[in-house]
């Protein structure tokens, strides 16, 4: 097999539909997604913060894709199985293994990376990317900041099986680093665009998903020079984060710390756009 690099990456946002996208994708005639979504390799490289929980993704995507396969195939394919090993056997998340994620993939399609961390590298980080995939192209879905916020935060809360009783512990899960660092547009969008021009870097609003989802499959695949297909999912709804009410002292917590972040989104983007996020 013969190592490949992606050449359509979808760098973000986190809880803008990413998951959406992955499996729309995927379900393409043209486009190749690796067996688990969030592949991981540039955050890993230049986030140390992520390394450990990026390592432990690895190993449960690669159990899942080898689980699914065994039960949705009537013959297991043992190839498919020793290639899933090999990508879980050291060393990990360098570019001999990035390469290798993709190699699967048949000439005629494309290989696409779908990891949201992406978005919030350092400069450093970026300019990696660049360097690295000369020829890929970047899709960037902007989600409203705040609701963008409620929508991790209640999946993080999810994730813990955790409410919180009272006002101080509500307003600490809220302003937990992760909660902002994931949507600050006024520090990353500027920082994608220094290094990727209009035919490299796309820009999408997260409510034309719902809205407009052949619309959105539209501009992706005059982007990246695919042809014209509906896939299957396109009107699905994936990983719907569970509707957990959350204290109006939160809403005007992050209204009041992100709004900021909208202003910057209105400015960059204008108003015709943003009232699409």
């Amino acid at each position: 097999m013969i190592g490949r690099k992606p050449d359509l990456v979808c760098i973000g946002a986190q809880k803008a539909a990413t998951s959406w996208f992955y499996k729309v994708m995927g379900a393409r005639s043209d486009t190749w997604v690796p067996p688990f979504k969030e592949v991981h390799f540039f955050d890993h490289k230049f986030c140390p913060e992520n390394r450990k929980w990026a390592r432990n993704g690895l190993a449960k995507g690669l159990a899942k894709a080898e689980a699914r396969h065994r039960k949705n195939q009537k013959t297991v394919n043992e190839e498919y199985i020793a290639y899933l090993h090999a990508l879980g056997e050291s060393p990990v998340f360098n570019g001999t293994w990035y390469k290798k994620i993709f190699s699967r993939a048949p000439l005629r399609m494309q290989c696409l990376d779908v990891t949201p961390e992406y978005s919030t590298l350092p400069e450093e980080g970026v300019e990696f990317v660049a360097k690295f995939l000369r020829d890929a192209r970047f899709v960037y879905i902007i989600r409203d900041p705040v609701e963008r916020a409620k929508s991790q935060l209640r999946m993080n809360l999810a994730r813990r099986n955790f409410v919180p009783k009272n006002e101080r512990a509500w307003l600490r899960v809220t302003r937990e680093e992760a909660i902002e660092n994931r949507g600050d547009y006024q520090a990353y969008v500027p920082r994608w665009k220094a290094r990727f021009d209009d035919r490299r870097l796309l820009f999408l609003p997260y409510g034309d998903v719902s809205k407009d989802p052949q619309g959105v499959m539209r501009k992706v695949e005059a982007f990246a020079n695919l042809e014209r297909e509906n896939p299957w999912g396109l009107n699905a709804v994936v990983h719907k984060t569970d509707p957990l009410p959350l204290p109006d002292y939160v809403s005007e917590d992050l209204e009041t710390r992100l709004g900021p972040q909208r202003e910057f989104l209105r400015n960059e983007f204008g108003t015709e756009f943003t009232n699409r996020v």
